[in-house]
């Protein structure tokens, strides 16, 4: 009786293996084998090729590429914020910040992602909302050179000097050459009264681009508040060269009137333009 038990016992898990593995081959069959994993593969290799037309500058090559990986893996949150900026070159802000918004609902602590949600907010306008993306990409770490260059211009903007200051050292430590934090940082200490400090930041900014003609009228300011006077006028003329056809004639107002003080000073400032 127990042997009869047994017997049954083994062709009953017997029959179960086998339609275990029944079960198992129609799967394979109709789904084919590992169909999770085939789908991963090859959405990486669709968000590799839009990484290609990405860097050959084809956003709408590269967008139709990451649209086609997400849909095999719609957790890709690489080829969600890749994908965002093929749309912000493209203009199209809107459909940007909604991939930004995405790949931040898949991974809520990447700063990289949530600085270029801000820097999308900036684009439509939100500047609050850039603001406090900004501030919280920056206290998660790790920090980027845009996070810091980007709050330090909102930061001038609300006239937080001190703040647009701090940020501009910081972005300037990771890139020294950034001409536009220079001018924004010299605006910043025009506006606290430290006028060597961005009479200097100017000057860097004008080395590094000497054909933004609003450096020099920007120096120009900060010359007379320190009173260079021919210094003053040489870069305001600098800003705008059509002006330098009236020395002649203020030349001889002076000499006209006698005003021999201010001959010296013109005489200075024709010297800058030989």
């Amino acid at each position: 009786m127990n042997t009869s038990r047994i017997l049954a016992q083994i062709i009953s898990f017997a029959a179960i293996i086998a339609s275990f593995a029944a079960c198992q081959t129609a799967c394979a069959e109709s789904i084919g084998p590992c169909a999770g994993q085939t789908n991963i593969a090859a959405s990486c290799k669709l968000n590799k090729l839009g990484h290609r037309e990405y860097d050959r500058r084809n956003f709408i090559g590269a967008a139709t590429y990451y649209s086609k990986a997400i849909e095999l893996h719609p957790r890709l949150t690489l080829a969600y914020a890749i994908r965002s900026d093929c749309y912000h070159h493209l203009g199209d802000c809107t459909r940007a910040l909604a991939d930004y918004n995405k790949a931040l609902e898949l991974e809520p602590h990447d700063s990289f992602v949530l600085g270029g949600r801000a820097e999308e907010k900036l684009d439509l306008h939100d500047k609050q909302g850039a603001l406090a993306d900004f501030d919280a990409a920056i206290n998660m770490g790790p920090t980027y050179f845009f996070l810091h260059s980007g709050r330090a211009k909102l930061r001038l903007e609300n006239k937080d000097y001190a703040g647009a200051v701090e940020d501009c050292n910081k972005a300037l430590q990771k890139c020294p050459i950034a001409s536009d934090l220079y001018w924004c940082r010299g605006k910043a200490y025009d506006a606290l009264g430290k006028l060597k400090e961005a009479s200097r930041d100017y000057s860097k900014a004008i080395e590094l681009h000497p054909t933004c003609l609003a450096g020099y009228e920007r120096r120009a300011t900060i010359e007379f508040k320190m009173g260079n006077l021919a210094g003053g006028i040489c870069d305001f003329l600098h800003a705008h060269p059509d002006y330098l056809l009236l020395l002649p004639s203020a030349l001889l107002s002076v000499l006209a009137l006698e005003i021999y003080e201010f001959i010296p000073a013109i005489i200075e400032v024709k010297s800058c333009w030989r």
